[in-house]
């Protein structure tokens, strides 16, 4: 297969490479991170800027701050290899000149206090603005796993902040907001959204995943979803959560939304937990696995749609089409 774009729409790398830069390590994704891009024919992701609880309230902006300009830093020593994204026309040189274009997005809102900050770190190159993790902040409500919580929507700030967000020409990410904040999302915006790695709720029930009537309402307005490949996501009792389980929640999910409208999110976390805080973790109703094993393992993971079915032309638009397209409509050149 001829896959000229390979975009993963959701990677927690940049916690791990802040962590590892601060202890004196350098070129810190040359060496981690960029073989396992080879080995997959990665040409871009999405890297989230995330701050684990334990490091909350007091601790968010820095975290993030720090986090984004360790990814500046390590596109700078490795400018051969790396390039820093902000619209779709910069995945696709970086994809020409042969290296891994990174855009940087928030996973939760947490160290936005308002729309002044939103836009130094636009200024940065962040361009993605998930509101929340699965937990409560000043901008929304998380959804919580198991959905038994109750929530509540956008707050004041969120609202102001996803109207800047707008404005700036950033995307707006769905993905782990309660119900409540999605409806809040869809109701007050024009612009196309993204679930950046979220599964189908009709597939597997879980709280983190979207509800039909959300997914057509993305793909409407010309937004996209991205498969998540983390096992909590995929099956009702994650442990029995196989390939096969995504290829479930990828036929459904087209059937909903279009093959025009559905990308790849793996939310490769294997690598992560052993950093996660016994506060984040214990929101789980599992310990989560990663489903295929790291960005080397999508090129059989692509084979295995061949297998089931998929066309040659329909697994180019899920590996990175799709994501090319929503950024040309989203983002800013």
């Amino acid at each position: 297969m001829n896959i000229q774009y390979l975009i993963d729409g959701h990677f927690d790398m940049l916690s791990d490479v802040a962590a590892r830069r601060k202890n004196g390590e350098r070129q810190v994704i040359r060496r981690l991170y960029w073989p396992d891009f080879q080995a997959g024919g990665v040409t871009g992701v999405i890297a989230s800027l995330f701050v684990d609880s334990q490091y909350l309230p007091c601790g968010a902006l820095e975290i993030a701050m720090e986090q984004a300009s360790a990814l500046l830093q390590e596109v700078q020593e490795s400018a051969d290899i790396l390039m820093l994204c902000t619209c779709a026309e910069d995945f696709v040189r970086a994809a020409a000149e042969h290296k891994v274009g990174i855009l940087m997005a928030f996973e939760g809102a947490e160290p936005v206090s308002s729309c002044l900050t939103l836009h130094g770190f636009y200024h940065l190159g962040v361009r993605g603005l998930g509101l929340a993790w699965s937990r409560r902040n000043a901008a929304a409500d998380g959804c919580d796993f198991s959905g038994s919580s109750k929530k509540g929507g956008l707050t004041a700030l969120g609202r102001d902040l996803v109207r800047e967000a707008e404005r700036l020409h950033m995307f707006i990410d769905v993905s782990h907001l309660s119900d409540e904040g999605v409806e809040d999302v869809l109701d007050m915006t024009s612009c196309p959204v993204a679930a950046t790695h979220s599964n189908a709720r009709a597939i597997a029930g879980c709280n983190r995943n979207l509800t039909d009537r959300q997914m057509k309402e993305i793909a409407a307005r010309g937004g996209i979803a991205g498969l998540n490949g983390c096992s909590i996501l995929a099956e009702e009792t994650g442990s029995q959560a196989t390939p096969l389980s995504l290829v479930r929640h990828l036929k459904h999910m087209i059937s909903v939304m279009g093959e025009g409208h559905v990308g790849l999110g793996f939310d490769f976390c294997d690598i992560f937990l052993q950093h996660s805080s016994s506060l984040d973790l214990g929101k789980m109703p599992e310990y989560p696995f990663d489903i295929i094993k790291g960005h080397s393992a999508i090129p059989a993971f692509l084979n295995l749609l061949l297998q089931q079915g998929f066309s040659e032309s329909s697994i180019r638009r899920l590996a990175g089409e799709n994501w090319l397209s929503f950024m040309e409509k989203t983002l800013k050149k």
